[in-house]
This record gives C-alpha cells, structure tokens and sequence, in this order.
C-alpha cells in the first residue's frame, strides 16, 4: 500500500494537480467533477493512503510523486 508521508503537508498535492475534496484529493484523469471516485488517484485526508485505477497517463503522476519524495511504502 502506498501513502503519502506523514511529515507532507497535503497542500503540496495542489502542485501536481489534485484538488481537495470534501475527505481527501483527487487528480482524475477524465477531468470531470462530476465523476469523484476511483477515475484517477484519490488520496485520502486521514489515513494519507492512495487509491488508484491507473491508466497510461497516471503513471507518470504517480512517478512525479515519489519523484519528489511525497510517497512511502507501508505495510498491509
């Protein structure tokens, strides 16, 4: 499971294009808001865990991320 680490300010996440949403931040690929959900990477605010369906276009999102060290590996 991938996270986004506990010394990160979720502010940075604005930076490469996600937008907060009522418990987390969401970067969709398909650019509709009316389709929140599992249509990108969704983080959630709590738990900091990232949820994706990804497609070609989403991984380099996910490379720029743990690029600029925003992302761990924790255990299940």
């Amino acid at each position: 499971m991938l996270k986004i680490r506990d010394g990160v300010d979720l502010k940075e996440l604005e930076k490469f294009g996600f937008e907060k949403i009522d418990n987390g931040y969401i970067n969709t690929y398909l650019n509709n808001k009316a389709s929140y959900g599992l249509n990108g990477i969704q983080i959630d605010t709590e738990t900091r865990e990232l949820y994706a369906e990804l497609m070609f276009e989403q991984i380099e999102l996910f490379y720029n991320l743990i690029k600029a060290d925003l992302v761990e590996k924790v255990s299940d």
